[in-house]
């Protein structure tokens, strides 16, 4: 049976790059579901064409990459195997086939691009076994360094692939908009070092904060 897949996009104050991009991922997936989670109040809904397979998600206050993350897998989950996450500043490109091929193809527990976490591939199966990203990492940074951790410690594969890189990367965008969000970079590699014992790549404890 063929696995479906449905997109999340989380945004917060670029609705500039958002609108091309989304437009152009609308075209490039007329039969997909996207869920657009809109942190920052920016009125998407009327600032864009209605569209059928579109759904924009309203918050009353930002919640965060992580916490953006379990509610778009949460909605999309209902009804699909898959969820495609991608940042709002990328394009990703004409892939409809491409991805629906890789997940026919290579079987993981994630996938991800060649980049960083500007899109992934999060499926139903690894978000029920692995849990939740960590909202602790709020706003931004280390939530996916603590979710690659706890796949690895589960003993997960984790597939880095270019299908998933874009077209199209902006990198940190939002950070350009509101440098503040710089602040809190230091405070979550605090928590990440005292959650596993150490920052990426120098963790030492196998369960958070060395419990027993």
């Amino acid at each position: 049976m063929s696995k479906t897949f449905a997109i999340g996009i989380p945004t917060l104050n670029r609705f500039d790059l958002l609108k091309p991009s989304l437009m152009m991922t609308l075209a490039d997936f007329p039969t997909t579901k996207i869920f657009v989670l809109d942190n920052g109040r920016q009125d998407i809904q009327s600032k864009i064409i209605r569209h059928p397979n579109l759904t924009i998600l309203e918050q009353e206050k930002n919640l965060g990459v992580a916490g953006s993350w379990n509610l778009l897998c949460s909605e999309i989950f209902w009804e699909h195997d898959y969820a495609l996450i991608l940042n709002d500043d990328v394009y990703f490109g004409s892939k409809n086939q491409e991805v629906a091929k890789l997940l026919e193809e290579k079987k993981a527990d994630f996938y991800v691009t060649t980049q960083d976490w500007c899109a992934f591939i999060m499926p139903k199966k690894t978000f029920t076994k692995v849990g939740a990203f960590d909202t602790k990492f709020y706003p931004a940074y280390y939530e996916d360094n603590d979710y690659h951790y706890r796949m690895k410690l589960l003993n997960m594969s984790y597939h880095q692939t270019p299908v998933l890189n874009p077209f199209l990367y902006q990198s940190s965008k939002t950070v350009e908009k509101e440098p503040s969000l710089r602040d809190f970079i230091q405070k979550n590699k605090e928590y990440y070092a005292q959650k596993w014992g150490g920052l990426p790549s120098k963790e030492k404890y196998k369960k958070p904060f060395n419990q027993k």
